[in-house]
């Protein structure tokens, strides 16, 4: 695709493209002698000598892997990729560019969603390098205003960790004599979350309690002496 129009581009410097190689072999190295000559290995390596590569979810793991490992390396100038690049994975870029403001999601073709465009532009940027991250929308088609302000203006979907802590999990860890399972729990993003929500937890409680202490009940105190007799009788 369009990663191919830039094998015109100049290769990276002799010691970067030696690095480039170092990486490939030792990766490729470790499938068969078949599996070396399936069309994405053979095409992917004049690419990475460039500096260019992709990153989809039709390519195979191993190479998914390797382009993952040259990135954050510095060794990638331009990078191809979908979304699913940006799941999971802390790699930052100077520059996002969307080629295109519309995904095909399986049945149609729709202008990314609020998470989708946040998850993507928000590679932009290095921290420590800098001083602001760029994001290029390149519209090579009409799109509605509404959809386009839809899509950059919305809220992040909130994060709420998955985190569970299973006997299978539990013995696991202990198996590894040198590991702290209450250190794991206790730096898990899933106590982050309990722990920040602590003070709105006892606000709310306050509040009840606050409002239990108000209610009134018409003749209580008979009601008290009713339930006291009762209670003799038992």
């Amino acid at each position: 695709g369009a990663a191919m129009h830039a094998r015109s581009l100049e290769p990276l410097g002799e010691e970067q493209q030696a690095a480039v190689r170092q990486v490939f072999e030792a990766a490729v190295d470790t499938l068969s002698e078949a599996d070396q000559r399936v069309t994405q290995i053979e095409a992917m390596l004049p690419l990475l000598l460039r500096g260019v590569a992709v990153h989809h979810s039709g390519l195979l793991p191993l190479l998914k892997e390797l382009v993952e490992i040259l990135f954050q390396e510095g060794l990638v100038r331009f990078l191809f990729a979908t979304e699913t690049f940006s799941l999971g994975l802390n790699m930052p870029a100077r520059t996002v560019v969307f080629t295109s403001m519309r995904k095909w999601d399986g049945e149609v073709f729709r202008p990314p969603s609020a998470a989708e465009y946040i998850q993507m532009s928000g590679r932009a940027g290095r921290r420590g390098l800098d001083a602001q991250g760029m994001v290029v929308l390149l519209l090579n088609e009409e799109i509605e205003a509404e959809a386009l302000q839809a899509m950059m203006s919305a809220s992040p979907l909130p994060l709420e960790s998955a985190f569970r802590l299973r006997y299978n999990t539990l013995l696991k860890l202990y198996a590894l004599e040198s590991y702290d399972v209450e250190l794991l729990v206790r730096r898990s993003f899933y106590t982050y979350q309990r722990v920040g929500a602590l003070p709105e937890i006892a606000r709310r409680r306050a509040a009840l309690e606050a409002e239990a202490a108000a209610l009134t009940q018409p003749d209580e105190p008979r009601l008290r002496e009713l339930l006291a007799a009762r209670s003799e009788r038992a």
